[in-house]
């Protein structure tokens, strides 16, 4: 089965960011993944680990740099991770705001998964496990995540903090030196697996951001957003997402199959396979967002437009089809209330 998991646009944008900031012409580098830079501006967007993945390998060989994940790692803020970044800050601790981080770090990627082991002394470890079927992250794009924590640690904290450890499951990179004077601790190598340690006594320090109200908030944010990720293996779901936040304007199957990083067969194959149909699925979204803009009382003429209709007429023929009776007509039924 496909799985057709995703990586958020924020997350890759910071990457960019980092390959621009190494003279990597980042505009030439997308067109010749074929990856719309337009699509990246969307703070909600995600795009498939397979493309993350090739622009890490292009980022790699441009720059020629073996510790490029730690620099990405440095780039890392709070901030970086939006809503999620704002609900750790206003966490009680560290402790919590881990806690949070990785009940919610499937809106920032979903090529592996972290969780919080308990470690003598007291000690956490925040452990990385891989969980892509199609490609296999390089080591700098696992030195960035375990970085990048360490580094949103420090900020959330807004001090300088000691791990108890480091340990990544693949070889060093780089000089000794620098993986020590980034961490500021020894870093193992060829180690079970990739943690982060954090001594008990720093987990437990309350931020100075703490705020219950806000953190409340931002959870019940979070806790959304993450609802309406699909699962894991079902294609459907995710074109159901990816439709309702495009269906304002050409949807083309090969543009799902893109994000995907599948070929159109196989996306036809495995949407019949779950008993569904491209058409049938663009056909909902738009009828979504047409409850949706008539609700917000666009005009017919707009709304058209906006669906990719050639005009308000070929509008309320879909509309009668769809409600059994036009646009228009939906409209003045729907009420004020419903504005």
């Amino acid at each position: 089965m496909l799985d057709p998991r995703t990586v958020s646009n924020p997350y890759v944008r910071m990457l960019l960011g980092v390959l621009d900031a190494e003279g990597v012409d980042v505009a030439a580098l997308l067109a010749g993944l074929g990856v719309d830079a337009g699509l990246l501006d969307d703070p909600n967007g995600r795009i498939a680990p397979e493309t993350v993945h090739r622009i890490w390998q292009h980022g790699l060989a441009l720059t020629g740099d073996a510790l490029l994940g730690l620099k990405v790692a440095a780039a890392a803020r709070p901030s970086t991770f939006r809503a999620l970044g704002l609900a750790a800050a206003s966490s009680t601790s560290l402790q919590h705001a881990l806690s949070v981080m990785l009940r919610y770090y499937r809106l920032v990627s979903e090529s592996g998964a972290l969780s919080a082991q308990p470690r003598a002394g007291g000690e956490v470890a925040i452990v990385y496990t891989e969980q892509l079927k199609r490609v296999q992250l390089f080591p700098q794009q696992v030195e960035a995540i375990i970085g990048g924590i360490w580094v949103t640690a420090c900020g959330l904290a807004e001090r300088p903090l000691v791990p108890a450890g480091v340990a990544f499951r693949h070889a060093r990179q780089g000089d000794e030196k620098t993986y020590r004077e980034f961490f500021r601790c020894a870093v193992q190598f060829d180690a079970p697996g990739h943690e982060l340690r954090l001594p008990a006594a720093e987990l437990a320090r309350r931020l100075p951001q703490a705020d219950a109200e806000l953190h409340r908030i931002h959870c019940e944010w979070l806790g959304r957003q993450l609802a309406g990720l699909p699962q894991a293996g079902s294609v459907s779901a995710f074109a159901r997402q990816w439709l309702a936040a495009r269906a304002s304007g050409a949807l083309r199957i090969g543009d799902l199959a893109q994000s995907l990083g599948i070929s159109v067969r196989a996306l036809q194959r495995q949407l019949q396979q779950e008993g569904q149909a491209w058409t049938s699925l663009v056909d909902a979204a738009r009828r979504e967002a047409l409850e949706t803009l008539l609700r917000q009382r666009v005009p017919l003429e707009e709304a058209a437009r906006q669906l990719g209709y050639h005009d308000a007429s070929s509008l309320s023929r879909a509309a009668r089809r769809w409600f059994g009776r036009t646009a228009g007509q939906w409209r003045q039924l729907a009420g004020p209330s419903n504005v």
